[in-house]
Order: C-alpha cells, then structure tokens, then sequence
C-alpha cells in the first residue's frame, strides 16, 4: 500500500543531504541526492556495483532508508540484485516526486490583499519618516538649550 506524499516531503526526499551522510562509492565518490544516485548508477561498472549490492548488503538501500528517509523506496530495492532493475526503481520514484513537486499550488495574491499590503507598508513609512522628524527635532532643541 502506498502513502500519500505531500509536495513539502518530496522536496526533502529530492533534497541534498549535508556532506557528513553523503554516500561514498568505493571509486571515492560522493553523492548528496537520489537525482545524483540515479545519474552515477548508469555510468557505474558492475565491479563498483557488487562492492555495494550483495547476498550480505545493500548499502543503496541503507541509505535510502536511514539518511534519505524514504523508507517506501528502501523496501523496493532491498531485493533487488541487478544495476539495471535498481536504476529503474530510483529512477522511478526520483521522476514520481518530481512530478509532485511540480504539482505544487503556487499562491498568486488577489488584488484586494496587495491594495492592503501597500496601504499597511505606506502607512509605515510615513509613520517612520515622522518618527525621524520628531527625533531631529529633540536633538535641536537639545543643542540650542546648551
């Protein structure tokens, strides 16, 4: 069963990651996102592969789940043992989220809200510009009592 995701979380699942939980690939490789794992593990040789994905572990899969936090993904390939099927699954979801993101409402202000907006930024400006005058005024009475 799937789970609703909201756009805010598609952001931080798509989102770097700090540089103290990227995933490092034995060729000394950094990656921050999903989007650069799916870009690397095309162009990744079964070598590099194997290193990282066999009977024992699947270090994509760890990552996923515990820094990424997707843990839906993480249960998709944790069985999987081919380059080909992982890149597909990440591929997948990376395409899946981006077209959540891109579903995002984007809030345009009615006219009634920008007139007020105007009006309440307006009204402080005058209020600062008489608040300076005033302060310049004490300042010269001030000086011409001394």
């Amino acid at each position: 069963m799937r789970r609703k995701i909201n756009p805010a979380e598609a952001n931080r699942i798509l989102g770097k990651v700090p540089e103290h939980v990227s995933f490092w690939l034995c060729t000394n490789q950094k990656l921050f996102s999903l989007r650069e794992l799916s870009a690397i593990l095309t162009n990744v040789g079964d070598e590099v592969f194997r290193y990282h994905v066999n009977r024992d572990k699947n270090d994509f899969e760890n990552w996923i789940r515990d820094v990424i936090q997707d843990r839906e993904l993480a249960r998709e390939i944790s069985r999987i043992k081919t380059k080909e099927t992982l890149n597909r699954k990440i591929s997948d979801r990376v395409e899946q989220l981006s077209r959540i993101i891109k579903t995002l409402p984007t809030k345009k202000p009615n006219k009634k809200t920008a007139k007020k907006a105007k009006k309440k930024s307006s009204k402080k400006a005058k209020k600062r510009k008489f608040s300076k005058r005033k302060i310049k005024k004490k300042i010269r009475k001030k000086k011409s009592r001394r």
